[in-house]
């Protein structure tokens, strides 16, 4: 019953101390589960896991404030309370007391522990001390019994577990739930009956167990008595050789005596022993080559072995092998059943070996299945023993944890289910095939095929079809937009369909807030065991259909041919799409259509040549070039209305878009790069208001018309030019669906107009959250997003500074943390009055520069953007903060107005992105953000021919630098270089062209 109670546990559903879960000073008030401090009250708390296993019973969750969580309980049977806790054990000191003489404590004549305690004595594992108390014992027990801790119900009624744990050096933990012991009922009564009937079934298993051991006694008597007799009359008959007669009858009758004649009484036997044999050397290897990338790389090499706690941390559960071989082993088992099908199935490809297996007593079916038999044991064997040896190793080092035994067959399965999906297509290839490169390329082809084709059509997707988002990386980043075909299709592909499961669920690591692992869903295993059952029946027909004559010729099976040859196909104009595509997608088109051709004559008219007459040949090439074009033109088309859908308004529910405007009110993480005058980065903002929904789909109808438009500046109407960015569209619809849609490029136009989203009334709240902190009105993405936000972690802890409106007087501001939280209410009161246009493209010059950053001894120098800041550019508009800043007295020290008397001379340089020979080619953001540099000609792109023109009159400089801007939108003007007067020093500004005197 114990063990029943093992399997049918549920686990109790929370945890204890360190995980929120808040408690009381008074035990008798505390109505959940608490964290007791320990004496330090920085120490880190101990993890407490309490889990119960019952056989009957449910558990309730904990029902407003003060209440406890219930567990109920039957009336009879003991429950099983397991309790663990984080960390384990600990490693601590042994003290050698030698403090008194020293007079130093902790004591300096040996090395401390982790702690800093004594440990001359050397070092001994320390474990928690857990104690199980409950509160009414009359209705619940706890009793101690064969090593584990048992809740034994007394009486109907609830009583109240307290688990308490204690360990030096860290916090004490407890945690208390509810008992309710349910009276007796019919399903106590029917447990008793099924313990009786299994106390039955044991005692009648032992019975019979011990008659057939007296049986077999007595059989092993009556031969030893039958022998004796044999002997005898032997002896008497031939008294010179009668033990060699007798010896020699005793092995007639043994196992190994008959087996010259196993072949004639059991030939399927003997066929299967044969294919077993024949398939031994592939299985050792098989074995040699799973037991060093399963156990061996678990725990062999130090650095990633579970043996290793600097590696496990205590949150490393279990792992069967090397995460990062997780590819690896998945092609492993891929190659493993397609050499054992070709090596079992080899005999078909040799004339006299096919005469002769075909001419034995057994028909084709039975010769399948031997195979099919042995390549099953085979893999299984070679498979699950490598990873049984990891799961021991795994026990040895880190326990058994929850969980982890499922995952184990679950894993173990789905990788012995590739093998057989494998070794079912190869087997079908070497069937089908009449060489040795027939079976090779059909096996390569079937097992490829679905890779290659999703592959093809993704390479086609990424140069040929607007908006595809599929696969798509943005610029200087891993992660993809939206999965690939081979990613999203993964369950259809013979290849990788447990690739992706296997590598997640061969490990474990338990991190806040996800302390269990989700288990596998044996749905694809499942689906695929039934494929490979269809497999081998598509794969017997074969066989049975298969002409013996067939052997050492080629040809023999034309449609095998033309798949394989189609497949080669694709996969050279794939490649070439994806090696030319990026420098001229028409050429890389005919490349690949000739390297198609060329490909499919050279196998055709080569090692795959059959019978099929030349002309029939060229026709099924020409076919399946057209059915290749055909798929070009739907795709380079639109897909059937893919590259044009925009959904309407009312079917979005929200809308998420890459965001390009300041980086320095982030709402989430970003990714990115940063170097000098320029930088580009990746965040996203998500819209849920009508009109912002509009203005995305207004947008999203231009970004279309666009998305093939030539990159190059148009000096008539510069905000149509084309620049490369990467815009992000992904609709979240109101029935669940998702629509989500890649650019590359947009004009310059289109990018300012995105900004009109800044106006959004829930934006306002989320940036007025990164400035002041406050997250009240949020949800719980909302915050987790927000704590991954640069700006809002630079608002929070980054040093301030400010400088004046040249970046030429910079200096730190020193303030308290009531005089921080003003500067950032004003900041965000400001912020939040000012409409799009007023910030990014700003009527007056910039008063204060403000920067929040988290590396002073990095940016102060250049005082421009990098991702460790937020920069601020006040303007007289910015009415608080300005106030603020005067009553600091900063805009006083500063200077009241931008003087142009710093200013040496300005060097003016056309913001053309494609006016150098080093043209723009890579997103870069247009929210320029002003910067310093100790040398000239740093602007974010460098003309490369052609003077540049240069003011140094001071008078014409006075006139030109109220117009210049710190942080604007570049949506057409000069990129202008000041040099500082008397100093080696350049300030770079931006100077919209409304702005620009008439003489530039």
């Amino acid at each position: 019953m114990l063990a029943a109670a093992l399997a049918c546990g549920a686990p109790v559903a929370a945890w204890a101390a360190g995980m929120n879960m808040g408690g009381s000073d008074d035990p008798a008030a505390s109505a959940e589960s608490t964290a007791t401090a320990a004496v330090d009250e920085n120490a880190e708390p101990l993890g407490l896991m309490p889990h119960l296993l019952r056989l009957t019973g449910e558990s309730r969750a904990a029902e407003g404030e003060g209440a406890l969580p219930t567990e109920s309980v039957g009336a009879l049977f003991p429950n099983l309370l397991s309790v663990a806790t984080t960390p384990q054990s600990i490693s601590t000191g042994i003290q050698c007391h030698m403090d008194e003489v020293c007079g130093y404590d902790p004591c300096t004549c040996g090395k401390p522990d982790a702690w800093g305690h004594c440990a001359c004595g050397g070092f001994e594992e320390t474990v928690p001390t857990v104690s199980i108390s409950t509160s009414d014992a009359n209705v619940a027990t706890v009793v101690e019994a064969f090593g584990q801790t048992w809740i034994l119900p007394v009486s109907p009624g609830t009583a109240t577990i307290t688990i308490a744990a204690d360990l030096i050096h860290y916090q004490s933990a407890s945690y208390a739930f509810n008992v309710e012991v349910a009276p007796f009922g019919i399903v106590d009564a029917l447990l008793i009956v099924a313990a009786l009937l299994l106390v039955a079934g044991v005692f009648a298993g032992l019975f019979f167990l011990v008659r057939l051991v007296v049986r077999i006694a007595r059989r092993k008597l009556a031969e030893r008595r039958q022998w004796k007799a044999r002997g005898e009359e032997l002896k008497r008959e031939f008294p010179l050789t009668w033990r060699a007669k007798l010896t020699s009858e005793q092995y007639a009758r043994t196992r190994r005596g008959r087996r010259r004649r196993a072949g004639h009484r059991r030939p399927f036997a003997h066929d299967l022993l044969f294919s077993l044999r024949q398939a031994l050397p592939v299985l050792l290897a098989g074995l040699a080559l799973f037991v060093v990338l399963v156990p061996v790389s678990t725990s062999v090499v130090n650095d990633i072995s579970v043996f290793n706690v600097n590696y496990t941390h205590e949150q490393l559960k279990y792992q069967f092998f090397a995460q990062d071989l997780a590819p690896v082993v998945n092609a492993a088992c891929v190659l493993f059943g397609a050499v054992l099908a070709i090596v079992l199935f080899r005999f078909l490809l040799v004339k006299r070996a096919t005469t002769a297996f075909f001419s034995v007593g057994l028909s084709r079916m039975k010769l399948f299945f031997s195979r099919y038999a042995a390549g099953a044991l085979c893999i299984v064997a070679g498979i699950a023993v490598p990873f049984a040896i990891s799961l021991v190793l795994n026990y040895l080092a880190l326990g058994l944890y929850e969980g982890e035994v499922h995952e184990f067959f679950f894993v173990t399965c789905g990788y012995v289910t590739v093998a057989l999906v494998s070794f079912s297509l190869a087997g079908i290839a070497v069937i089908c095939a009449g060489t040795l490169f027939e079976t090779c390329s059909f096996a390569v082809a079937l097992l490829a095929g679905v890779s290659v084709v999703l592959w093809g059509v993704g390479m086609l997707a990424d140069y040929l079809l607007v908006g595809n988002a599929a696969g798509a990386l943005l610029y200087g980043q891993a992660v993809e937009v939206a999965p690939s075909f081979l990613s999203d299709l993964s369950w259809l592909n013979p290849l990788l369909f447990f690739a992706d499961a296997g590598g997640q669920h061969q490990f474990f690591m338990a991190l806040h807030p996800v302390y269990f692992p989700e288990l596998g869903s044996w749905r694809l295993v499942v689906g695929w065991f039934a494929a490979y059952l269809a497999l081998s029946a598509f794969g017997l027909l074969a066989l049975c259909r298969r002409r013996g004559e067939q052997a050492e010729m080629a040809g023999k099976s034309p449609v095998f041919s033309l798949f394989a040859v189609a497949v080669f196909g694709l996969a050279a104009f794939s490649a070439a799409v994806a090696l030319l595509g990026s420098v001229d997608v028409n050429v890389a088109l005919v490349v690949g259509a000739a390297l198609f051709v060329l490909v499919s004559l050279v196998l055709l008219f080569g090692p795959l040549r059959g019978r099929t007459p030349r002309r029939t040949t060229l026709g099924c090439v020409g076919g399946e070039l057209v059915v290749m074009a055909a798929v070009v033109g739907a795709v380079a088309t639109g897909a059937f209305g893919y590259a044009s859908y925009i959904p309407e308004t009312d079917q979005v529910e929200s809308v998420e878009v890459s965001y390009n405007g300041s980086p320095s009110y982030l709402t989430q993480g970003f990714s990115g790069v940063a170097g000098g005058a320029s930088y580009y980065y990746t965040s996203y903002r998500s819209y849920a208001q009508e009109s912002s929904i509009d203005i995305v789909r207004s947008l999203h109808d231009q970004l279309i018309g666009l998305a093939r438009a030539v990159r190059e500046t148009n000096y008539t109407d510069f905000q149509s030019s084309v620049v490369p960015y990467d815009v992000v569209l992904r609709y979240r619809m109101k029935d669940g669906g998702e629509v989500v849609r890649y650019y590359r490029q947009a004009s310059i136009g289109e990018l300012s107009a995105m900004l009109a989203l800044d106006n959004d009334a829930h934006t306002h709240e989320l940036e007025n959250a990164v400035v002041t902190g406050e997250t009240s009105g949020l949800s719980d993405d909302e915050r987790a997003a927000l704590s991954e936000s640069p700006s809002y972690n630079a608002y929070r802890a980054g040093s301030i500074y400010v400088g004046d409106g040249a970046l030429n007087r910079i200096m730190a501001v020193e303030c308290t943390d009531e005089e921080r939280a003003a500067l950032l209410q004003a900041l965000a009161a400001d912020l939040a009055d000012l409409n799009a246009n007023e910030r990014y493209l700003p009527s007056k010059p910039t008063r204060v520069a403000l920067m929040f950053t988290l590396s002073p001894e990095l940016d102060v120098a250049s005082f421009g953007y990098s991702f460790s800041n937020a920069v601020s550019y006040v303007t007289d508009d910015w009415t608080r903060t300005m106030a603020w800043l005067e009553g600091k007295g900063l805009v006083e020290a500063l200077g009241t107005a931008l003087d142009s008397r710093v200013i040496e001379q300005l060097t003016f340089q056309l913001d053309d992105p494609y006016a150098s020979i080093n043209k723009v080619t890579q997103p870069v953001s247009r929210y320029f953000m002003a910067y310093r540099s100790s040398t000239a000609g740093q602007y974010w792109i460098t003309q490369d021919f052609g003077a540049l023109k240069v003011v140094d009159e001071q008078d014409k400089i006075a006139d030109i630098v109220p117009n210049l801007r710190t942080g604007c939108y570049m949506t057409g003007g000069y990129l202008v270089q000041a040099k500082l007067r008397g100093i080696e020093a350049y300030v770079y500004f931006y100077l919209p062209a409304e702005l620009a005197p008439s003489y530039l």
